[in-house]
């Protein structure tokens, strides 16, 4: 007549523990392979994590240009080439003297040829009129860049023409980077 008021407590009680009793048959990790699995997951996760934080990525910046002039590097002795290249404005302050430059001769039998070196000198060069002159504020600039070559090149390997110049910023962080790119 009367519904005990304690049967449907004990019903949901009883309910509730069979839930569990299931959620803990899922989460439990029993045999090696699954445990294997979250051991790999949780080691890749500390490697990420550490490169994050320890390990080191090459800025890099990769411009056209052309050869204008080859010449001979006192110094050293080797060859040096003279080439100019448009760079953005604001990163042309960061180039520096002393940069490693890695120089791709755009060759006509498409034959790869690299050629590396360091930067000797880098200046603007001023533009003989055309449209970059009458912008006061233009978002890429022509500079002059002089790079003395680590190896001994054959004249003829740099012949007056475009190339690819890919001039090594620095190296940092990946997380740095992360956060560069941010602001």
């Amino acid at each position: 007549m009367f519904n005990n008021p304690f049967d449907s407590f004990h019903n949901i009680v009883a309910e509730a523990k069979e839930e569990r009793e299931q959620l803990d048959r899922l989460l439990t990790i029993s045999t090696p392979r699954e445990r294997l699995l979250v051991a790999a997951i949780a080691l890749l996760v500390c490697v990420l994590s550490a490169w994050l934080i320890f390990g080191s990525v090459a800025r890099s910046i990769a411009v056209d240009g052309v050869v204008v002039a080859q010449g001979e590097n006192p110094p050293g002795g080797g060859r040096s080439v003279r080439v100019l290249v448009w760079i953005d404005s604001d990163i042309a302050p960061r180039i520096e003297a002393g940069m490693a430059v890695v120089i791709e001769p755009d060759t006509a039998d498409r034959e790869t040829l690299t050629l590396g070196g360091k930067i000797r000198a880098i200046s603007a060069a001023p533009s003989s009129g055309g449209p970059a002159a009458s912008v006061p504020a233009a978002p890429a600039s022509l500079h002059r860049v002089d790079i003395a070559l680590e190896e001994s090149v054959d004249p003829g390997s740099l012949k007056d023409g475009k190339c690819r110049i890919v001039i090594e910023l620095g190296r940092q962080s990946p997380i740095a980077l992360f956060r560069m790119r941010r602001s």
